[in-house]
């Protein structure tokens, strides 16, 4: 696969470009960036083995809401090529909470105390939804399970994802949060 490079920027989704853009000055953009916390240039990545399922980065930032009014914050990080092409491999967004107003998009505010995690509806045909919450200043994980203990699916916690399984069966849906705090919940995928 040859160099690997991992990416992270604090992003603004559908701001109006300044006259710094030039052509592009009033236009709205997809997104903007406002932080690098894993550097502008990327972050290189070495595996010694097979390619681990989840790789944690991690890097701090500053944002100043008397520079601008952040509404529309998120997080994205993406593995991309090094070289060549610098094709990019996975990506993923995670939403942050308006700095005027300390809540996420939808209302999906931190919670004090334990997390929290949702999974439904249950039973279901596949399809299904997973959110969950953290309290103020952690991170998680969110996993899915088989009956037989194996990994079918994970992802980043903090917000929703639309989940899809292909087989029938009982799942156990795992949050592991950074203080090491845990919520199960299960979920029957039938047809």
């Amino acid at each position: 696969m040859g160099n690997l490079k991992i990416w992270s920027a604090v992003v603004e989704s559908h701001d109006i470009a300044n006259s710094s853009y030039g052509v592009y000055n009033g236009q709205e953009l997809m997104w903007e960036p406002r932080a690098w916390p894993l550097g502008s240039t990327g972050t290189a990545i070495n595996f010694t083995g097979p390619f681990p399922q989840t790789v944690y980065a991690m890097g701090t930032y500053t944002l100043d809401p008397s520079v601008h009014s952040f509404d529309n914050l998120e997080v994205v990080t993406y593995v991309q090529t090094g070289t060549g092409t610098k094709e990019v491999l996975n990506a993923s967004f995670i939403d942050l909470p308006d700095t005027a107003t300390g809540t996420y998009e939808g209302s999906f505010t931190p919670v004090s105390g334990h997390a929290r995690l949702f999974a439904g509806p249950n039973p279901c045909d596949g399809q299904f939804t997973v959110t969950s919450a953290l309290p103020q200043g952690q991170t998680g994980t969110v996993s899915v399970y088989d009956l037989g203990g194996r990994m079918v699916q994970s992802f980043a916690a903090g917000g929703s994802i639309n989940a899809v399984i292909e087989e029938t069966g009982l799942y156990f849906v795992r949050l592991v949060t950074s203080s090491g705090l845990v919520e199960n919940r299960q979920i029957a995928v039938v047809r």
